[in-house]
């Protein structure tokens, strides 16, 4: 990749030598992500085009995920080229058709792909047996067993792992679907709410005014009528029944509603902080519970 002169030039990244199966690879640390290898230099070792390769990772889904732009020096140049996390590189490398790279380095890369196949065998698939000649060298015949070991611990593990996560995802799944079931009922709840309030209402508007409530009605516009006259000579009864009446549309006590009976107490008190302020004898005292 060619210069970009529209991004700043920060210092060299930090280099760092690291092992790949056997050989040592000159990599770009990167902070947070480790080390990317640039494809360039895999690709100068294995005899490949640069450029095909290139745009062959970026069209595949998986190693696209693993594609960095690194920083280099080159020469008394810092040029942008593509590189590789490390750990992308070995599904890389299984990806080459062995005729692609210089016969010099194509039976190394026939073995490690070998090799792959078993990994990939004991990892994924139970009916995995190695396919390893037995040594006669008992030291060696023992890390062939290790290793088969190690592959089967391996898979093990991972199955384990597949299904403690499955069960969390499937416990996961229920604590939605119990919350948006816990949501529905609330919805109904409120539903149901929503129309016993309605329904109340209603009744508050039909049903009217007990007996015991009409006579505390009565009694408080008496009372005040009363007092007002002890105090001012004036009679007004006739004015504070009609003024009831029309503020409450109706044509007697009896048939008011009964959701208005608070209404009609706190009215009537209104009344008789206006008419007798300094008479606190003038509002009846409050029944809150009448029958």
């Amino acid at each position: 990749m060619a210069d970009d002169t529209n991004v700043p030039m920060p210092a060299r990244s930090p280099y760092r030598e690291i092992q790949f199966d056997g050989d040592q690879i000159v990599a770009v640390l990167l902070e947070g992500e480790g080390t990317a290898v640039p494809v360039r230099v895999i690709c100068q070792a294995l005899g490949l085009d640069v450029a095909s390769q290139s745009e062959r990772i970026q069209a595949h889904e998986v190693l696209a995920r693993g594609l960095r732009i690194v920083r280099i020096r080159q020469g008394s140049q810092l040029r942008s080229v593509a590189a590789l996390l490390h750990r992308y590189i070995p599904f890389w490398l299984a990806t080459i058709s062995p005729h692609q790279v210089d016969e010099a380095v194509r039976p190394k890369l026939v073995r490690y792909q070998t090799e792959l196949v078993d990994v990939l065998a004991a990892l994924y698939s139970s009916e995995w047996q190695p396919t390893m000649q037995p040594s006669s060298e008992p030291a060696v015949e023992a890390l062939q067993q290790a290793l088969a070991q190690a592959l089967t611990d391996l898979r093990l593990t991972r199955e384990a792992l597949l299904a403690l996560q499955q069960q969390q995802t499937s416990q996961g799944q229920q604590l939605v679907e119990h919350q948006e079931r816990l949501g529905s009922h609330d919805a109904q709840i409120a539903q149901v709410e929503g129309m016993m309030d309605e329904v109340l209402e209603q009744l508050a508007r039909h049903t009217t005014i007990t007996g015991p409530q009409q006579e505390a009605i009565s009694r408080a516009i008496k009372r005040l009528a009363i007092r007002y006259q002890k105090r001012t000579g004036k009679e007004i009864f006739g004015k504070l029944f009609g003024e009831f009446c029309m503020h409450f549309g109706t044509p007697k006590y009896g048939l008011l509603p009964a959701g208005k009976y608070d209404e009609a107490m706190n009215w009537i008190a209104q009344q008789a902080s206006e008419l007798l302020p300094d008479d606190p004898e003038a509002q009846s005292p409050r029944q809150e519970a009448l029958l």
